[in-house]
């Protein structure tokens, strides 16, 4: 059960990762493109609104599968004295927390969306309904309250003990994932 839970919760967080890769390459080429038509003197007059609204989205598309790959940093200052079992059960309640902190997040983005979009909110330059984007941002959070889940039910089953898989991972030089890295492997 948990094999096809990491897995779906996987594809899900790839394919926030892989819209987000798109976003950059258009926010890259839109980037580019505006240095060269200011040269020659047509700057693209919507290239800080089109920014700002891909690097907002890029973000928070992102989140998810860089929960997953272990990507944030983490601060460890009274937990790692204590016995794997204590850790497991506070990381436990750490990333249900989180899960519902992001879902009480993403349903308060989507309720003020809903509010512009029947306000008839627009973008000022470009004049684009952006609310559209606010709920593609929603669904960000939502993946990573997806990833937090996925992760709390692992550790109510009992996976990641947490110091012995970061040791192990470290002496096999890849990145630090003290919760799935027993689960995935196998």
């Amino acid at each position: 059960m948990h094999i096809r839970l990491i897995q779906a919760e996987a594809h899900l967080c790839r394919a926030g990762m892989a819209l987000s890769g798109l976003l950059l390459a258009g926010l890259v080429l839109l980037s580019g493109l505006n240095v060269v038509f200011r040269l020659a003197g047509h700057p693209i007059s919507a290239t800080y609104e089109l920014s700002g609204l891909a690097g907002a989205l890029l973000a928070a598309l992102a989140l998810a599968e860089t929960q997953r790959r272990r990507g944030h940093v983490e601060l460890d200052l009274f937990t790692r004295g204590y016995p794997p079992g204590v850790q497991r059960r506070l990381g436990a309640v750490n990333v249900l927390a989180g899960a519902l902190l992001m879902i009480v997040l993403a349903l308060q983005m989507a309720r003020r969306a809903g509010t512009l979009l029947r306000a008839g909110e627009v973008s000022e330059t470009l004049k684009l309904p952006y609310p559209w984007l606010m709920y593609a941002a929603t669904l960000g959070l939502l993946l990573l309250a997806v990833s937090f889940l996925t992760d709390f039910v692992l550790l109510v089953l009992g996976h990641g003990s947490l110091d012995a898989e970061a040791k192990a991972s470290l002496q096999r030089n890849r990145p630090v994932n003290n919760i799935r890295g027993d689960v995935e492997e196998g």
